[in-house]
């Protein structure tokens, strides 16, 4: 080679392996810093955008909710009645293939409440272009002025609930229900952790509203969403819990009906999936959680020989509860009928509209004994009052007693009735009120006659005592309502309640005592005339009235024992000592007492009616045995103050994430009526 060549020489070497994959490393390092951050964020924004998305679903929610709650009339109670509620077998949920499916109950997943009137909807018979008058349910005449309207329960439903997304239906021959649904419960975000379930069996729980009305325009049943065929009464189909998987064959279709199964056939779940609305995304909310184990597949519990996935509802409509709610004293006194100091005959509590079952104390005495003493009832009609002592030291109950008193049935009296350990009341849980007034004729098994009263009876004490030398001026015309005695009610002269029971109800029932101002009496009339010795109504006087100066049709009455210490009983004759001790007791009722005079008669007729029957003193009074010093207390669930609790899971499609907001409101209803 010439040396003048040497310097044509070119190096034609290219980038090794090496190099190759030293600068590749590189690349990845630099995208992977420059990408991995902006996925990343990508991924946090996503999952924001998810959280604000439920964020806002929860307000929204909650505000449909609230304006729904507190402008309703009438809230039915659904507290007992749970949801149907469908999940796959534990074989089926471990794996891929078929997903037969088992019912369980998802509680207070369901909320009806009844908005009130509106114009038109009260009756459906009428042209619905004529405006109606909600009071009458008649055509209203514009000229007289705008329409004012009640506060009353109108004709249409609210209906919340948690359901399936997709609720397509089939036959239930295992279980017996009315229909389940083709794709149980699964949660595939969740799921898919540890197990392949296959294709499309992704089926999470929604939230739905619809708005129904359970009557035609021809006031017949609405038997396209009431499945009457089934259930036989209105109450019953609206209670179904698997109304929302029903498979029965409805007669008509509504609105927007869609064969949703492909059975040809117009099925009442088809119905009610066509009026319901969602009110949560249904591509990524689940408003149920289940328990799992560490590997995502669902945890399963055997309850009554089956399966049931252990699940929380997300959402939950329920009464609010109130604890140790004292009472209010409908009165402690009643000066009108000269009482100052009464037991209350009903105790108010703060709300109404209570859930059964409910928890009624009524402690006798003080609340700081070391042993406290009440009755306690639950609410359930076919469980008696209980008697129960318990032990504030030792924090355990003493003893138990049955006291035989059903305060749902009330006019089935037990046999026996243990003075201090018997109590009469009722609970009306609509409106939140303990009664302790009853009717006189409790003993009579709920009969409603009244006290009937021979005037003789009256006469013949007033003659036989006043003609006792000595004893003019202790000779009273009384009647009694309590039988202190056979001397003082001899055979022939007990006020006959009951021919078959005889004994009145002051005399049965221990501590019975007659309430103030609700006795009414009816007799003979005592003025001369044509109407004299008829039935008419007397006017009560004051006690302190002096018997003799009574007018006609006149009378007093002892509501309570009236102790006299002057009173000195000195006659040895028993029907003397026995009236004088008559006219202090509880349940006396004393006449006119003053001699007769000509042509001025004070004693009481004793007179027949046009039909030949004795004109007799007919008395009708209310009674009650509870002390002045009685304090009452309850626990309850009321439906006058639900608890919307909202917590809305929505997942985010990438990383499978949930995102959750929560909202708890107590919201008043404000129209019902208590």
């Amino acid at each position: 080679m010439s040396p003048c060549n040497v310097g044509e020489i070119r190096s034609t070497r290219g980038f090794t392996l090496v190099e190759m994959l030293v600068v590749m490393a590189i690349t990845v390092i630099l995208l992977g810093l420059i990408f991995g951050p902006m996925v990343q964020g990508f991924d946090l924004t996503n999952r924001a955008r998810v959280q604000v998305l439920a964020q806002d679903t929860a307000r929204h929610v909650t505000e449909q909710l609230e304006r729904d709650i507190a402008d309703g009339a009438f809230i039915l109670d659904t507290t007992g009645q749970d949801v149907a509620f469908w999940v796959p077998t534990p074989d089926a949920a471990a794996g891929p293939g078929a997903l037969p499916a088992v019912p369980m109950a998802l509680p207070f997943a369901r909320l009806d409440l009844i908005p009130p009137a509106r114009v038109n909807d009260q009756n459906p018979n009428l042209d619905p272009n004529i405006p109606l008058d909600p009071t009458t349910g008649m055509p209203v005449d514009e000229a007289r002025g705008p329409l004012a309207l009640p506060v009353a329960p109108g004709r249409v439903i609210h209906r919340y609930w948690l359901g399936l997304a997709d609720n397509r239906t089939m036959a239930d021959p295992d279980h017996g229900t009315s229909g389940r649904p083709i794709k149980p419960y699964v949660n595939e975000y969740e799921h898919k952790r540890g197990y392949a379930l296959g294709n499309d069996a992704h089926n999470t729980v929604l939230l739905y509203r619809a708005v129904l009305s359970p009557y035609t325009l021809n006031g017949q049943i609405d038997t396209r969403l009431i499945n009457i065929g089934r259930y036989g009464t209105l109450a019953a189909a609206l209670a179904d819990p698997n109304f929302f998987y029903d498979n029965d064959v409805a007669p008509a279709a509504v609105a927007g009906w869609r064969d949703l199964n492909g059975d040809s056939q117009i099925n009442y779940s088809e119905n009610w999936k066509a009026i319901a609305r969602t009110m949560v995304p249904p591509d990524s909310a689940d408003l149920v959680s289940a328990s799992r184990d560490r590997n995502g597949a669902p945890i399963y519990d055997t309850v009554n020989g089956l399966p049931r996935m252990r699940v929380t509802p997300e959402i939950r409509f329920q009464p609010t509860h109130v604890g140790n709610d004292p009472g209010v004293p409908s009165s402690t006194d009643d000066t009108a009928a000269e009482s100052p100091d009464v037991a209350p005959s009903s105790e108010v509590q703060s709300y109404g509209h209570w859930a059964v079952p409910f928890g009624v104390y009524v402690y006798r005495g003080g609340l700081g004994a070391t042993q406290l003493r009440y009755f306690y009832w639950d609410g359930v009609p076919d469980r008696t009052a209980r008697f129960v002592t318990f032990d504030t030291g030792t924090g355990t109950v003493v003893s138990v007693e049955d006291t035989g008193f059903y305060p749902a049935q009330p006019s089935a009296l037990p046999a026996v009735m243990n003075a201090g350990r018997f109590l009469l009341f009722t609970v009306d849980e609509r409106r939140g009120v303990l009664s302790f007034a009853f009717p006189h004729t409790i003993t009579q098994g709920g009969a409603g006659a009244p006290s009937r009263i021979d005037p003789a009876q009256a006469n013949a004490e007033y003659a036989h005592v006043s003609g006792v030398a000595g004893n003019a001026l202790n000779a009273y015309r009384t009647v009694s309502l309590l039988p202190f005695d056979a001397q003082e009610n001899p055979t022939g002269m007990v006020p006959a309640d009951n021919p078959s029971d005889p004994t009145p109800a002051l005399g049965r029932i221990p501590e019975a005592r007659i309430v103030p101002g609700s006795e009414t009496v009816v007799g003979p009339d005592m003025r001369p005339g044509n109407h004299y010795g008829q039935p008419i109504a007397y006017t009560r006087a004051p006690r302190n009235t002096d018997p003799r100066k009574l007018g006609p049709n006149e009378y007093l009455i002892n509501y309570s024992d009236i102790p006299n210490a002057n009173l000195s009983i000195t006659d040895p004759d028993p029907r003397v000592q026995a009236m004088l001790r008559t006219i202090q007791r509880a349940g006396t009722l004393i006449f006119n007492s003053a001699q007769d005079a000509p042509g001025s008669p004070h004693a009481l007729p004793e007179s027949v009616d046009g039909n030949g029957n004795r004109v007799c003193i007919e008395v009708q009074y209310q009674i009650q045995n509870n002390r002045a010093s009685d304090i009452v207390k309850a626990s309850y669930l009321t439906r006058e103050l639900m608890t919307a609790a909202v917590s809305v899971k929505l997942y985010e499609a990438r990383s499978g994430q949930p995102q959750t907001a929560t909202l708890t409101q107590k919201i008043r209803v404000r129209n019902l009526q208590r």
